[in-house]
């Protein structure tokens, strides 16, 4: 029965619940604007289709038979069910919808996408969302899982890449302990290059060797730490708008006389632009740092 039901057409189901709401073949065939003989023929194959009498003919009218009321019953489903779906696509078809799946370096994940998030889903209410927030390393590795990917430092390969801004990196030190040299180093875990940026600069800076004794795997824990008068280290500027001038120095970190900078990038296959949801996070992703 399962395979019969699967070569069923809609139209098929249409026609049987006609059959059954007109009585007749004729009254049938006027509603659904074709021949009488069609509609008989099309009622003997999908009896043959079922293997059973859906309707007794007689000269008045048409009796369901005892299996013909199961088949009607599940045809009259299928049809309300396709009216249902059609009522749906024809108020929602402009309208943006779906799901979208986006990753994210840590940092982007404490800092701006929680905002972005927030006038996504004011925009476009019916839309999931799915986030993976993670070392840009753990981002590119999962590349795959993922519609939009935000990550730092290098471009993904095989990727359209969009740089979004680059950050410029400030020492932060507390003034309430300024000059201190045996304030803790705080590391936060990056890629080899950066940090070995950051190290000249401080062995540069302090003319001592640097030696981090706090290493943590977030800037945002780094970030905590500095905010509690902990340490000193290096941050981007994205982090720093917490920092009250008053109680603390940023000073602009310069390496052989150039910024230190790090790059930030949202990455995408082009053919994911073909979903309307993830087309609208990336410009909507591009006009929030545009405006910022």
């Amino acid at each position: 029965m399962y395979e019969r039901m699967l070569a069923m057409k809609v139209d098929d189901y249409k026609l049987l619940v006609t059959l059954d709401e007109t009585k007749t073949l004729r009254r049938a065939a006027e509603k659904l604007f074709i021949s009488q003989p069609a509609v008989s023929q099309r009622l003997k194959s999908i009896e043959d289709e079922w293997g059973v009498k859906i309707f007794v003919r007689t000269k008045k009218e048409l009796y369901v038979t005892g299996e013909g009321e199961k088949i009607i019953e599940h045809a009259r489903s299928v049809v309300e069910k396709e009216s249902l779906v059609k009522e749906y696509i024809r108020i929602n078809q402009n309208s943006i919808q779906g799901n979208l799946s986006i990753g994210v370096s840590s940092l982007i994940g404490h800092t701006i996408l929680p905002e972005i998030v927030a006038q996504y889903l004011n925009l476009y209410p019916n839309v999931n969302i799915k986030i993976k927030v993670g070392s840009s390393q753990q981002i590119i590795e999962e590349q795959n899982d993922f519609h939009i990917s935000i990550v730092r430092g290098n471009r993904m390969m095989n990727k359209q890449n969009e740089l979004l801004f680059i950050d410029k990196h400030y020492l932060v030190t507390p003034k309430s302990n300024e000059g201190d040299r045996s304030l803790p180093i705080i590391e936060f875990q990056a890629d080899p290059i950066y940090l070995s940026e950051i190290e000249q600069f401080f062995e540069q800076r302090f003319n001592r060797k640097y030696d981090p004794q706090i290493k943590v795997d977030q800037i945002a824990t780094c970030r905590a730490l500095l905010l509690e008068g902990i340490g000193v280290t290096v941050l981007p500027e994205i982090v720093l708008d917490d920092f009250d001038e008053d109680k603390f120095n940023l000073d602009e970190v310069l390496f052989d006389d150039r910024p230190i900078t790090r790059d930030t990038y949202i990455a995408f296959d082009n053919s994911v632009l073909e979903l309307p949801q993830v087309k609208a996070f990336l410009t909507l992703v591009r006009t929030f740092v545009n405006a910022s």
